[in-house]
């Protein structure tokens, strides 16, 4: 498991510098404020359904589950920014959750005002380095064939990924155990 403390520092596309840390039992504020950052598309994109009129309770009950997470079968990382009016603003989370010995399935979410800036593709290289050095063989996700910007990110993977499209819907396997190179 990654320390308390920043887990890599990058610069994203447009200049802002990105910290990275892992998610820990004090960010489900911080988890709340991305998910609240994020438009109705997006939502609908990253779950899988229309959450515009979520309970703020659920809302908060999820970052609960995803902040206090048993850390054996489950890991995450949060991303951070300044902006020059605010300092550590939360702009993205990405986590995996334990589904069978060996594999898990992966997760991102972004702010919207910081996608296509390179952060969620630096956040799930790091997840799936840390799923690997964890022991993970596959990380696997299901992803809407409508949104590419999720697609380049897994394709950018130093590992090897297959992409099943089923419908609107694809699954992604990303073999920890294989270069990339192989992809599909």
């Amino acid at each position: 498991m990654i320390d308390s403390v920043d887990r890599e520092r990058f610069v994203s596309k447009e200049g802002h510098e990105v910290r990275v840390r892992p998610i820990d039992v004090a960010d489900t504020a911080l988890l709340v404020d991305i998910f609240e950052h994020m438009s109705s598309d997006s939502r609908y994109k990253r779950y899988n359904q229309t959450l515009d009129s979520v309970a703020p309770s659920r809302v908060w009950q999820e970052a609960i589950q995803i902040a206090f997470a048993d850390t054996d079968k489950n890991q995450g990382l949060i991303a951070f920014t300044d902006l020059p009016d605010e300092v550590g603003i939360p702009v993205g989370a990405a986590r995996l959750v334990e589904t069978a010995p060996g594999e898990a399935e992966v997760a991102i979410s972004l702010r919207d005002d910081f996608q296509n800036m390179g952060i969620g593709r630096q956040l799930m290289r790091l997840l799936a380095l840390d799923a690997r050095d964890a022991g993970y063989k596959t990380l696997t996700a299901s992803i809407r064939n409508d949104n590419p910007a999720i697609w380049s990110v897994f394709k950018s993977l130093p590992f090897e990924v297959v992409r099943l499209v089923n419908g609107s819907f694809s699954d992604v396997v990303v073999r920890l155990d294989r270069p990339a190179g192989n992809s599909q």
